[in-house]
């Protein structure tokens, strides 16, 4: 729709990018991520999303081309803050404890902040949503590697200082840990329990770093 009159529209809105205009792509953006948090990509559509804002699918078409635009721009500045605070942590002058510390809480805090964005990019199996090799595609496969890159970074410098021993080899154990934080979406929700998303992140970094067993020593000492 980008050569009619209503894309056109929308390409002078967006240049102008009033306060008004920047306020309703806002409205916009939570409402359809409502929607694919309810629905998922697939089965949501543009009219369910104007139905969710009180408007019909001519005058959203003024602010966005299409449901994939939607969606894209619903995840992307989400994940790319997420991937670029990971990115920062990696890189800090800390020990890898404490940045998976900081890492799991903030991520937590994250998704309660940006609620329900990031739940939104984590419940869709983004390779499926298209065959083709497409622009969309390498940049989600771009975040991937950049997540999956910091977060291995963090645990080698956690065994190469003697902080971290595995079990398992570093690429697997990556994956566990990111699979950890993670699957957070399926159940989590703000508001939803006694615990701040903090609370539940030290958690989760807590179970990662010490484990569920009580230590020998420490329970030798207490009998």
């Amino acid at each position: 729709m980008a050569g009619t009159k209503i894309g056109l529209r929308r390409v002078a809105n967006a240049k102008e990018s009033s306060e008004f205009y920047q306020e309703r792509r806002k409205e916009i953006l939570q409402k359809a991520a409502e929607v694919f948090l309810d629905k998922g990509y697939q089965a949501a559509t543009i009219a369910d999303i104007a139905e969710k804002l009180g408007t019909d699918r001519a005058s959203l078409y003024y602010y966005v081309g299409s449901k994939q635009e939607l969606f894209q721009q619903v995840v992307r500045e989400a994940a790319t803050t997420n991937i670029a605070v990971i990115e920062a942590l990696a890189n800090a002058k800390t020990s890898a404890g404490d940045k998976l510390r900081l890492a799991f809480t903030g991520l937590m805090e994250s998704y309660s902040d940006s609620f329900p964005y990031l739940h939104v990019f984590l419940q869709e199996n983004f390779p499926t949503l298209s065959n083709e090799r497409n622009s969309w595609s390498k940049e989600i496969k771009g975040w991937s590697e950049r997540y999956y890159r910091a977060m291995r970074k963090i645990l080698e410098q956690g065994i190469n200082e003697g902080e971290f021993t595995l079990q398992l080899p570093i690429g697997v154990a990556t994956m566990a840990v990111i699979g950890a934080i993670n699957w957070a979406h399926r159940w989590y929700r703000p508001g939803g329990g006694e615990l701040r998303p903090d609370q539940i992140g030290e958690g989760f970094a807590e179970i990662l770093l010490n484990g569920l067993l009580v230590k020998r020593k420490r329970r030798q000492a207490s009998e």
